[in-house]
């Protein structure tokens, strides 16, 4: 006799539950794993992007001393306090602010210079400073060492010229570069030049139905800078000039772009304030949530456990049945492009293996984002015979990497399918981030 067995009963979730649950808009968590504060972005149920942020000093600004001049490697090392010794390229000092005498064209030892850090030293390397400084806000920045106004690649043609009015009739600029006036300070050395840049987002002040004023959000980064200039001149050396960015400016200007998400989300108390500030201030069109729940945490919620052990793991497979092997070294990072199961499936003709080496860059551009790689990195993909194909896959994979806010660059792909990519290094790689105190 059959016994009648009772149908698991599914447990129904609230509509609340449900829409914190879906995270096709994109969710952008601040919360703890392992006991390590970790900000991360999922869309679509997928880990994009994660860091484990540990104090940066990137985008600090310190009064420096130029401690030695190193021709063979074209660099200073520059002491910023303390003793803490940085590199500075002799690119990226090209036109410095000398503070202790009369600029001629040459960096000295001795000499004093405000720098910007730009690198935070990593194992064995120093930091890395530039002489080159910026300050920016949402719409504009300004940089020490060039008197050229440039204008986002994201704006198009008809925007740049309408913003170049814009700001032209509010006195902001001199035909195609600021007034030096602007920056004028009571010291006997003359000021480098100073350029500006237009950002993407200055695109908000032609949308009349957004109250912003081009000016005030002008004026207001000029105030910041004049007070950078002021201090640098009345300040001793190994002053700290201004500090780096706090932990969710820092996240959000180097972490994620704005429309890669709707909301945040957080089970830190202390923090959802700070988080609720900074949106009403900066991001008004996002909503902040504090998460509490006492049954389901908010790693089980979105099952961050196994999101980020993939991320940590050397083999990534792809929907298809084929799968990436990434193996950084301490001189690149390689990653093999394998059909795996694929190959079972499917004869290997060209159109097939396209479709496949498709697939994988659209997880090879992730994947450096996620696991934050840098520096060189060779993809082996799988071996194409058409030129045409090959061309395809490297202005597919330009595209997908120009969604990343780091410098990442493809430089090119050899006849065998192996492709060059540069990423600029600014804070340490994922594995490297999360188990630094481990």
């Amino acid at each position: 006799m059959s016994r009648f067995i009772q149908p698991k009963s599914t447990p129904a979730i609230s509509e609340e539950e449900r829409m914190l649950r879906d995270t096709n808009a994109g969710k952008l968590l601040f919360t703890q794993y392992r006991e390590k504060n970790c900000v991360l972005l999922l869309r679509n149920d997928k880990l994009i992007a994660a860091s484990f942020p540990e104090g940066s000093k990137i985008g600090a600004v310190y009064l420096a001393k130029v401690k030695n001049v190193v021709k063979n490697i074209n660099a200073y090392f520059v002491e910023i306090q303390n003793g803490e010794i940085c590199f500075l390229p002799f690119k990226e000092a090209t036109h410095p602010f000398v503070l202790n005498r009369k600029y001629d064209g040459r960096l000295l030892e001795g000499d004093e210079l405000p720098v910007q850090l730009v690198r935070d030293a990593q194992k064995t390397k120093q930091a890395s400073v530039t002489a080159h400084i910026s300050l920016s806000n949402d719409f504009f920045a300004l940089v020490f060492g060039t008197d050229h106004v440039g204008y986002s690649s994201n704006l198009n043609k008809s925007q740049k010229t309408v913003l170049k009015n814009i700001l032209t009739e509010e006195n902001i600029l001199r035909g195609e570069s600021l007034s030096q006036d602007y920056f004028s300070v009571n010291t006997a050395y003359s000021l480098p030049t100073i350029g500006m840049i237009v950002r993407t987002d200055a695109a908000k002040f032609l949308d009349e139905t957004l109250n912003l004023s081009v000016s005030e959000s002008f004026h207001e980064l000029l105030e910041e800078f004049q007070l950078l200039l002021r201090d640098a001149v009345y300040h001793s050396c190994f002053s700290c000039l201004r500090k780096s960015k706090d932990m969710i400016s820092f996240m959000l200007d180097h972490f994620v772009s704005s429309d890669e998400y709707n909301e945040m989300i957080t089970d830190n108390e202390p923090l959802y304030a700070d988080l609720q500030s900074f949106c009403n201030h900066f991001l008004p069109e996002k909503k902040v949530h504090l998460y509490k729940d006492n049954f389901i945490s908010l790693n089980k919620l979105y099952q961050l456990d196994s999101k980020l052990q993939t991320a940590f793991q050397e083999r990534v497979w792809l929907k298809s049945g084929g799968y990436l092997v990434i193996q950084p070294t301490e001189a690149l990072t390689v990653i093999d492009v394998n059909s795996g199961k694929y190959e079972a499936k499917r004869k290997a003709e060209e159109e097939y293996i396209l479709k496949l080496n498709r697939e994988a860059a659209e997880e090879i551009a992730i994947q450096l984002r996620l696991r934050n790689l840098s520096g060189i990195i060779i993809v082996d993909f799988i071996n194409m015979e058409s030129e045409t194909s090959r061309l395809d896959i490297i202005r597919y994979m330009k595209l997908l990497i120009g969604k990343d806010k780091v410098q990442t660059v493809v430089v090119d792909m050899t006849p065998l399918g192996l492709m060059e990519i540069t990423r600029k290094k600014i804070t340490k790689p994922l594995y490297e981030q999360f188990h630094s105190d481990i």
